[in-house]
């Protein structure tokens, strides 16, 4: 009898403990009823609530913080590799959305990544505002890395400013670097009455420099209202209605207004297909067609095959159209158009800048026919034109040579017997025996 008790008593024992660890294998998260302000699990790919924050891999709400590989929500903040929100700031290898990229990241309407950048960077040009990444030095329109010579004999460049102690010049607060009428090389600074001061953000003193870098980007250095142009300050541009931004752009969709003796502004107009802006503006890709003294008129897809000639650049071109690459602008006045070029008896594509070689495709010379007209032909082969190398350099296939004939420069038969000898670099060679002093082949 007692054995049977004390055999019953075990067994309810174990019973019990068994239920125990069964309740203790449950979720150690609070049961959330899906509030608006739960907080998530202690698991490590728990969900947060919409103010919650994640797990180790869990996934913030709207407001929420992610966890070491999370995803932030609208306005977050990402992990170490995750990605941020609308305004979030991204991790170290993160994009951001509109915030500052990370060291190898893209911004959205910030910074770009320091791989991303075409200014800035050192040996570059500086950015909006004579901005230069990593605390460089702006001299003379270019970025100086820190700890490195700025030029000059302003000594060394140290968080953008050059030199140390007492002759410490161009940051923020230091004298001018080279006197009264000097410059300041760091970013966002300007030389005034002998004293770098800040310059370049909303509101303030336009920046020295470049008219296209006096202001930091979505801003744009305009005259104070009433003052008659006395005072510039930096002042946002390219939204509707406002001034537009450097090289007279706008944001996407919108055209830079030119009426005739008021600023230029943004306005929603210069579309293909469209009405053209004030001053027979059109945005890009367009032509204003049939305008009259600056106004009326429709823009017209330009540039491509076929198309209308998009305007020309001002100046000495003006009166000359521009194709996209691969075409040219043929005719004059209203009958321009874009014509194929640079391909077998095509017209020579333009040159990219005046005073330039006007060029063909890979294997073809431009050449000019008995009546002025250039076209493109096969060059390097015998009896060919000579071809140009990027370089300038004129070149022939192999086993031939750039030679001299009445007709101008052709391709002619080398290093044979009784040839001129082949030129490889600055080498002449033939191919049996030594090239004579006279040029010649044995």
């Amino acid at each position: 009898m007692k054995r049977t008790s004390w055999l019953l008593t075990l067994s309810c024992l174990s019973c019990a403990t068994l239920l125990a660890l069964a309740a203790g294998c449950g979720s150690s998260s609070p049961v959330a009823g899906n509030g608006n302000d739960a907080a998530a699990g202690t698991s490590a790919t728990g969900t947060a609530g919409i103010t919650g924050a994640a797990g180790d891999q869990g996934t913030a709400g709207a407001t929420g913080t992610a966890g070491d590989q999370g995803t932030a929500g609208a306005t977050g903040t990402a992990g170490t590799t995750g990605t941020a929100g609308a305004t979030g700031a991204a991790g170290s290898t993160g994009a951001a959305g509109m915030g500052a990229a990370g060291s190898t990241g893209a911004a959205g309407m910030g910074a770009a990544g320091t791989g991303g950048t075409m200014c800035g960077g050192t040996g570059q040009a500086c950015c909006a505002a004579n901005t230069c990444s990593a605390g460089g030095c702006c001299v003379a329109g270019t970025c100086h890395a820190s700890a490195a010579a700025c030029g000059q004999g302003f000594g060394m460049c140290m968080n953008g400013s050059c030199g140390t102690g007492m002759t410490a010049c161009g940051g923020i607060g230091d004298d001018c670097c080279g006197g009264t009428r000097g410059t300041c090389t760091a970013s966002g600074a300007r030389c005034t009455a002998g004293k770098c001061v800040a310059c370049g953000a909303d509101g303030a003193a336009c920046c020295q420099g470049a008219g296209t870098t006096t202001c930091s980007t979505g801003l744009s250095c305009q005259a104070a209202a009433g003052d008659g142009g006395t005072t510039l300050t930096c002042a946002p541009c390219g939204a509707t209605g406002k001034a537009c931004c450097a090289g007279n752009t706008c944001d996407t969709g919108l055209g830079c207004a030119a009426p005739a003796n008021m600023p230029r502004t943004c306005e929603d107009c210069g579309k293909t297909g469209g009405a053209c802006c004030a001053g027979s503006v059109c945005q890009a890709g367009g032509r204003c067609m049939g305008a009259t003294n600056g106004m009326g008129g429709m823009c017209e897809a330009c540039g491509a095959g076929g198309q209308v000639c998009c305007a020309g650049g001002g100046g000495i071109l003006a009166a000359r159209g521009t194709c996209d690459t691969g075409f040219t602008c043929t005719g004059t006045g209203a009958m321009q158009s874009c014509k194929a070029c640079g391909g077998m008896g095509d017209a020579c594509c333009p040159a990219a800048n005046i005073g330039g070689t006007a060029t063909c495709s890979a294997g073809l010379a431009c050449t000019r026919g008995n009546n002025g007209a250039s076209s493109c032909t096969a060059c390097g082969g015998m009896g060919e034109a000579c071809c140009a190398s990027a370089t300038g350099a004129l070149t022939c296939s192999t086993g031939f040579t750039c030679g001299r004939t009445n007709a101008g420069r052709a391709c002619e038969p080398c290093g044979g017997k009784g040839e001129v000898c082949c030129v490889t670099g600055t080498m002449r060679t033939c191919t049996t025996g030594m090239c004579a002093n006279t040029g010649m082949c044995p």
